[in-house]
């Protein structure tokens, strides 16, 4: 038994002999990152401008409501929403203008049935765009876009609109095309987008159909 007991502990001993050591220059896991030798930027350091730099010009812009002034028509409402300043020839420094019909118009917050849509400078009326809705009433605007759709240097008008009730419309939408000297509309062609709810769907189709349009 005391030569067994002898041989185990010599065992033991020469096993611990081989366990190599741990360099102390070897950071352990949990060691900080702030300890390592790693130089921070600045903060809120202040840019100091050279030959190079150029200073970014600041822009104003304006609102279109501040561009237009406002419109007043016997049995009409301006709306606001639906009224943009123009940029485009022949019709640059106007006013795309929808007004909407009271008699037709439950209330103020009631969609704006009887659009119709005119251009004013000044608060003075220039044009009055032929009916978008085809002698239909109580129908209104949903949105426009002001683009070049055949390409012939004159913008034209997209207009997505709806008929009928608030909760059960069905679309009516219109095509106004500048002459360069006022806007027209084709009723027929018109019909050709009444499936068509979004103004990019509306623009999309007028440009694959322009027979039908101009």
């Amino acid at each position: 038994m005391k030569t067994i007991t002898i041989t185990i502990y010599l065992t033991f001993l020469t096993a611990c002999s081989l366990i190599p050591k741990v360099s102390e220059n070897v950071p352990s896991n949990n060691q900080n990152a702030s300890n390592t030798n790693v130089q921070k930027p600045a903060v809120n350091e202040p840019v100091k401008p050279n030959s190079t730099t150029t200073a970014t010009p600041k822009v104003e812009t304006k609102s279109a409501a501040a561009s237009c002034s406002p419109v007043e028509r016997e049995g009409k409402r301006q709306i606001k929403s639906q009224s943009f300043p123009l940029d485009f020839k022949p019709f640059a420094n106007m006013c795309f203008v929808t007004l909407a019909s009271l008699e037709d118009m439950s209330d103020e917050k009631d969609v704006p049935r009887g659009s119709t849509f005119h251009i004013y400078q000044n608060g003075n009326s220039v044009v009055d765009l032929p009916d978008a809705f085809d002698g239909q009433s109580a129908c209104w605007v949903e949105g426009v876009v002001f683009k070049d759709l055949n390409m012939d240097g004159l913008t034209d008008i997209v207009m997505a609109g709806s008929c009928l009730g608030a909760k059960n419309s069905y679309p009516s939408n219109a095509i106004f095309v500048n002459s360069g000297k006022d806007f027209t509309t084709n009723s027929e062609a018109n019909q050709k987008l009444e499936n068509l709810k979004k103004l990019s769907e509306i623009e999309a189709f007028v440009k694959k159909n322009q027979n039908s349009f101009f």
